[in-house]
């Protein structure tokens, strides 16, 4: 599996409509305060253009890459 990263043609597993560029990473506090020592959780979310112009966020594991 390859990383997701700036610049990355990329597409949602469940949602056709959402296929674009991704123009930025993001890390956001995770939801589940699950910390018993160390860091504390984290998720990773990709800023993406759409074909349209309009940008979305949508987790990177929502995400694959495609070669197009």
């Amino acid at each position: 599996m390859r990383t997701i990263r700036i610049g990355n043609t990329v597409q949602a597993f469940l949602n056709a409509n959402i296929r674009g560029e991704v123009v930025d990473i993001v890390y956001v506090p995770s939801a589940i305060p699950l910390m018993v020592g160390g860091i504390p959780p984290s998720e990773a979310y990709a800023n993406v253009r759409l074909e349209n112009g309009k940008i979305v966020r949508v987790r990177t594991t929502e995400l694959f890459i495609t070669d197009a």
